[in-house]
């Protein structure tokens, strides 16, 4: 071979090697291409000084520079070189082909996408968060560029970066309806996520604000700063809240970091009680941290974004080791509430995890590592507020108990006191403990009164000695009142062996404590009985009206009392129960509501004078807690009594007498029927009130 041909087959090997290099720098596009990742397809170039020009990096000798990328995604870290990119793209096909290329990182400061013309120049298209928003022609939180070939056309573009913070250049090519439907969907997803977030905000705003613990504020504050980041990361807050201000595009992310940070180690020092818990250095470390965190808000007011991203980084990566490790020494020593806390931290780093493993091109591009990080805070903030409320139950358990000790005294005092005025009274006039009672409190209040007596009572007491009738009377209070406290009422005050009570709610509920009161007393008779003692009766009246509750006395002893006609009436209605042999007697206002009701069985007794009152009342019987053969006499004579009593008032005296006796041939131990038919048998006719008095 001589020099010649020498010469030609060095040429020709040049020149073949060159163009299998110019080959492999192609990459190839169609219409069918929807989705293609470029990491591999990419050439790079690192410019540490910042001094190359799009004119210099096109010369050939720096252009051979250029170093073929062998990752998915290039990730170059917090160096903040400019870095250019190649991309050289060929349609061999015989269509027109028009692409997006979309760099899905939207934290970059300047980003110059250089496009060929027609006429062998570059034009250049310049944004970044170092520019409005408006300043992009494709309106994405990405950077998201054009590409047009002819068919066979070639073109080879151009990039430029340069950001502050870390750099990370994940490129895809798209077809644009693909790209449009996907964008569509990550939207949706991350629309979701800020979604659960601003809920989960909301929400805890609104405990914090009910409960007054201040856990809620720096787990509000937590996640707001954590949000914030996301909107910062993800681009939205710049496409959506902030687009006019670049400024708060790049320096949000450290002002949002410090108060995530400062919030979640309060929040970890609160919820962990970690001056109890963890060593003191770890505590300590954790108060320093917050200041640090603290500070660092304020710094993009005086320092350059290339410092305050690196400082916020370099601050959280000990938040990031000493929150774990307190919540697994918590853990170890049992404190409870680091078991939630301790769940919702390793679903967040599990998933912080897999992100960085797919970044680092460990892990493929999966559902779970793209939005691996999504899932992971929301299932943090959903755990963590969960863990919150367990929290708050145990700090109230545990501070409940730690004060018992202190206050058992205090407290033991105070529950005597309370024994002996009825909370439901407290209640009434707005006081939450005797101790706020202050002498002349008063309320006037629409309320039923409750009278009950054990008759022939006093002969009865005769025949026990002292410390038996006490006996005999706390067994009988103790089991009449729980009747009274199940239909809504409260005792207001024992009087010897009689029991006045109220009800606030309605008539019919001491109307159903009377009947119920009655009718336990035969089972009491019957421990009565077996025990060896004689049987009880007792009466009932009830009437209801306006009253007022308050206080009497002085000041160095005071009485909680009801004073009211409608406690005079209520009580002298009971009185006519021994008269008139009923159980249960009741006030006409008390009967409209009964008939209202319809549950009780009921009829008229008379209409008397009692004492206090001028004009005569009418009174009824509610049958419902008689013997139950006698319930049903007295419904079965009912129709025949009341045409007797309608007869008597109108003085039809000879039809009166003729249905009363009806009455006594069904019914002869009815005693309303008795007094009747005694009014009626005198040696006169006229038909006078019968004045009862005690």
């Amino acid at each position: 071979m001589n020099c010649k041909s020498f010469i030609l087959y060095i040429a020709f090997i040049a020149l073949f090697a060159s163009s299998s290099l110019f080959a492999e720098d192609k990459i190839h596009v169609s219409k069918d291409i929807e989705r293609l990742p470029l990491g591999k397809s990419v050439y790079y170039l690192e410019d540490p000084e910042r001094k190359l020009t799009f004119e210099d990096i096109s010369k050939p000798d720096v252009g051979s520079k250029f170093i073929k990328s062998d990752k998915d995604s290039l990730d170059f870290g917090q160096l903040n070189y400019n870095y250019w990119f190649r991309l050289t793209f060929e349609n061999d096909t015989p269509e027109s082909v028009s692409k997006l290329v979309e760099i899905n990182y939207s934290n970059i400061d300047i980003a110059q996408f250089y496009k060929p013309n027609s006429d062998g120049t570059y034009s250049k298209e310049e944004s970044g968060m170092l520019f409005p928003f408006s300043a992009r022609s494709f309106k994405n939180r990405n950077f998201v560029y054009q590409i047009e070939l002819e068919p066979g056309q070639q073109k080879t573009y151009y990039l430029m970066t340069w950001t502050s913070g870390g750099l990370n250049i994940p490129l895809t090519l798209w077809d644009k309806e693909t790209f449009s439907q996907y964008n569509a969907d990550v939207q949706h997803g991350l629309g979701l996520y800020y979604g659960v977030m601003i809920v989960m905000i909301l929400y805890n705003i609104f405990i914090f604000f009910s409960v007054r613990d201040v856990s809620y504020f720096y787990y509000v504050s937590y996640i707001l700063g954590f949000l914030g980041i996301q909107l910062v990361l993800t681009g939205h807050g710049f496409q959506y809240l902030w687009p006019a201000f670049p400024f708060l595009q790049r320096n949000f992310y450290v002002v949002f970091t410090g108060i995530c940070m400062a919030s979640v180690l309060l929040f970890t020092k609160r919820f962990l009680n970690t001056k109890e818990n963890v060593p003191s250095w770890l505590d300590k470390s954790m108060k320093i941290l917050i200041v640090a965190h603290g500070f660092i808000t304020l710094t993009p007011l005086v320092l350059p974004p290339e410092i305050t991203v690196k400082l916020a980084l370099l601050l959280t990566l000990p938040v990031l080791i000493f929150i774990p490790t307190a919540t697994v020494i918590s853990f170890l020593k049992k404190f409870r509430p680091a078991r939630y806390f301790l769940l919702a931290f390793t679903v967040l780093t599990v998933s912080g995890t897999v992100v960085v493993l797919r970044f680092i091109n460990v892990l493929g591009s999966t559902f779970l590592t793209e939005y691996g990080l999504y899932l992971g805070s929301t299932m943090e903030v959903i755990l963590l507020s969960i863990a919150l409320a367990d929290r708050i139950n145990i700090m109230k358990k545990e501070k409940e108990e730690a004060q018992a000790k202190t206050l058992e005294m205090q407290k033991i005092l105070t529950e005597s006191y309370a024994r002996f005025v009825p909370k439901d009274f407290l209640a009434n006039l707005g006081k939450d403990s005797i101790l706020d009672v202050r002498l002349g409190d008063q309320i006037q209040k629409e309320m039923a009164v409750l009278f009950s007596d054990i008759r022939s009572f006093t002969t009865l007491s005769e025949q026990m000695t002292p410390a038996e009738n006490f006996n005999f009377i706390n067994s009988y209070l103790s089991r009449m009142s729980p009747i009274i406290q199940r239909h809504n009422g409260f005792i207001d005050k024992f009087i010897g062996d009689a029991i006045m009570a109220l009800f606030q709610r309605n008539v019919i509920d001491a109307v159903s404590a009377g009947v119920e009161m009655q009718r336990y007393l035969k089972e009491y008779n019957e421990h009565r009985n077996r025990q060896g003692y004689i049987p009880i009766q007792i009466g009932v009246g009830i009437h209801s009206g306006s009253l007022m509750l308050g206080t009497i006395g002085a000041e160095e002893r005071l009485e909680g009392t009801v004073i009211s006609d409608t406690v005079n009436l209520a009580s002298r209605i009971e009185s006519l129960t021994k008269v008139y042999g009923s159980r249960i007697a009741v006030s006409e206002s008390t009967i409209e509501e009964v008939k209202k009701d319809g549950k009780f069985h009921f009829r008229f007794l008379d209409r008397v004078k009692v004492k206090g009152k001028q004009r005569p009342v009418s009174v009824y019987e509610v049958f419902d807690g008689d013997e139950p053969q006698h319930q049903d006499l007295k419904l079965k004579t009912k129709e025949s009594y009341e045409k007797g009593v309608k007869a008597f008032y109108s003085n039809s005296f000879e039809e009166a007498k003729q249905q009363f006796e009806n009455v006594i041939s069904i019914f002869p131990d009815d005693k309303a029927t008795q007094l009747y038919l005694k009014r009626l048998y005198p040696v006169t006719h006229d038909r006078k009130l019968e004045e009862v008095e005690e």
